[in-house]
């Protein structure tokens, strides 16, 4: 069987500040393509190939800041985007109130493309500090579908411990590839989320195909130009008020 993937899915981890996306990210895929990238331009990948009942597809995850510095560089990140998942912090409730606009904001950028969101609530491992009641998460999952026509799936996680890191991953990896065939209700919440498919992590990190990254390397360097086209404007009105003062 080759290990080269016959499809790619593009993905991007939402949220507010705080609440664990890079921690999520890194605990299921590792270290990312750039790390330098997260400060500098407000978004930062990884890629992955992964196994789905013998298929071979790449994972392209892109961890989005949530400052609001970074709002207009994070819509461009959002074309293309097949997948959001939205994470909020379950000792802090109003990361989760947040994730109305999160939804919002991820259908409005990645329009046609998008096909699935997920809501995610991290740090389960802060059990006495937890704020956040699952009957506020479906609540919230509620209004999200009323407000996107998405139907969210629900999972809580832990980015320390691990927990539900891989049957999140999974089960979006088959939802993406297979549709959801497996029969479930909206805004399932068991004790422990079962992992309804093998998946199998085949190859990490730097190696996704060249195509992708070339693909990558050109709008990270397009947005790095803008950034500089941008900086020198504001050395530009910064010299001329200094010579008017």
């Amino acid at each position: 069987m080759s290990l080269e993937p016959k499809r790619a899915y593009k993905i991007v981890l939402i949220g507010d500040p705080e609440v664990g996306k890079t921690s999520i990210r890194r605990k299921y895929m590792g270290k990312s393509f750039r790390t330098d990238y997260l400060k500098t331009l407000g978004a930062d990948f990884a890629a992955q190939k992964v196994n789905i009942e013998g298929e071979i597809v790449l994972l392209t995850i892109w961890d989005l800041a949530g400052q609001s510095i970074f709002h207009g560089m994070r819509s461009s990140f959002y074309h293309g985007c097949k997948c959001a998942l939205i994470v909020f912090d379950v000792t802090n409730t109003s990361t989760l109130n947040n994730s109305l606009k999160w939804a919002e904001e991820a259908t409005q950028y990645a329009k046609d493309s998008l096909q699935e969101i997920y809501l995610i609530g991290n740090k389960i491992d802060l059990d006495d500090s937890r704020l956040v009641e699952q009957e506020d998460i479906i609540n919230t999952a509620q209004k999200i579908q009323q407000l996107t026509k998405f139907s969210p799936k629900v999972y809580e996680t832990s980015a320390l411990t691990g927990t539900n890191i891989n049957e999140l991953f999974e089960h979006m990896s088959k939802k993406l590839i297979l549709g959801d065939t497996t029969g479930e209700k909206d805004y399932e919440m068991p004790e422990r989320i079962e992992s309804r498919v093998e998946s199998t992590i085949v190859e990490k990190n730097h190696q996704s195909t060249k195509d992708e990254i070339s693909q990558l390397k050109i709008m990270l360097e397009s947005l790095e130009k803008k950034i500089e086209d941008i900086n020198s404007s504001l050395k530009a009105v910064k010299g001329l008020i200094n010579k008017k003062e």
